[in-house]
C-alpha cells in the first residue's frame, strides 16, 4: 500500500496503531492531524527534517517514535500529547530537548540517545512518573538539580556523556535500580550514589576513578554490580574480600550495557 492509501485506511478504520517507518519521508502529510484515533505511531529510520507538527493534533497519542530521522527540534507544541507515555527520538541531531517536555506528565519511557545534547533541560524534573531514561552518546557535563525530583526512575543510562558530578539531591531517586555512568569524566564516585536504597547496579567503567574510599565500599554494600573496570584504580586491596561484587581491572569490551 502506498502512503495515501494507508493514511485512508487509518482514518476510515480508525486505527489505534501506525506504522509508516522505513518509507524515506521527508515531510508529513498535512492529513496526517486528522488521524485523531492514534494512540501509536511509529515515524522512525525516515528522512524528516522538519518539526513533524502535525503530531501535536493526535491527542490520544500514548506512544510516539522518531528514531532515526534528521530532526534538529521537536514540535514546539508537543506538550499537548498529555496521554504520552513513551517517546524516542534517538538518532536525530537535535542538540537540546525543548523546556516542553516537562509538560508531559505521564510519561514513562524517555529515548534520546546519540542526539547531540549538551544539557538537559530543567523542566525533566517534572516527569515524575518517568521510569526509564535512555540519555548515553551524547555531550551533557552536567545534571540539572531538578533532576532529583525524578522519583519513580527505574533505570538511567547516562554512558558516553562528559559528566564528572552529579547532583546531591540525586539521593533522592530512592526508587532507581540501574544506572549506567560509563565512559564519562568522573575521578571519583559521587556519595549521592551510595544512598539510592533500591540501587543494585552501578557502571562506571572507562572513567578516571583512582580510589574507592572504604565508607563508600560500605554504602554500595547492597549492590549487586559494581562495575569499576577500566580506571584506573585496578588493584583489589586485601581488606575487600568477599566483595566480589566490586569489578576491577581491564575489559576487552566496552560495557555499555543497556
Amino acid at each position: 500500500m502506498n502512503i495515501d492509501d494507508i493514511l485512508d485506511a487509518c482514518q476510515t478504520k480508525k486505527w489505534e496503531s501506525l506504522n509508516i517507518s522505513h518509507r524515506g519521508l521527508v515531510l508529513l502529510p498535512a492529513r496526517m492531524s486528522k488521524l485523531v484515533t492514534l494512540k501509536k505511531l511509529f515515524l522512525n529510520n525516515n528522512r524528516l527534517i522538519l518539526p513533524p507538527e502535525e503530531i501535536i493534533h493526535l491527542d490520544q497519542l500514548e506512544e510516539l517514535i522518531l528514531d532515526q530521522n534528521q530532526l534538529t527540534v521537536l514540535p514546539n507544541n508537543i506538550s499537548s500529547l498529555k496521554h504520552l507515555t513513551y517517546l524516542g527520538v534517538n538518532h536525530n541531531p537535535l542538540s537540546v530537548l525543548p523546556e516542553a517536555l516537562g509538560e508531559l506528565g505521564e510519561l514513562k519511557e524517555l529515548w534520546a540517545i546519540n542526539c547531540g545534547l549538551i544539557s538537559i533541560p530543567a523542566s525533566i524534573g517534572k516527569l515524575s512518573k518517568l521510569q526509564k531514561l535512555g540519555l548515553s552518546n551524547n555531550s551533557i557535563t552536567t545534571l540539572p538539580p531538578q533532576f532529583g525530583n525524578l522519583i519513580n526512575l527505574k533505570w538511567l543510562n547516562l554512558a558516553d556523556n562528559k559528566i564528572e558530578d552529579v547532583p546531591e539531591n540525586l539521593r533522592n531517586l530512592q526508587s532507581l535500580v540501574f544506572i549506567n555512568l560509563n565512559k564519562n569524566n568522573f575521578k571519583m564516585i559521587p556519595v549521592a550514589l551510595t544512598e539510592m536504597q533500591s540501587l543494585q547496579v552501578l557502571l562506571i567503567n572507562f572513567n578516571s576513578i583512582t580510589s574507592l574510599e572504604d565508607d563508600l565500599v560500605l554504602g554500595f554494600s547492597r549492590l549487586i554490580k559494581l562495575d569499576l573496570r577500566q580506571n584506573p584504580l585496578m588493584h583489589r586491596p586485601h581488606h575487600w574480600k568477599g566483595l566480589d561484587f566490586i569489578l576491577l581491572g581491564s575489559t576487552e569490551t566496552a560495557m555499555d550495557d543497556i
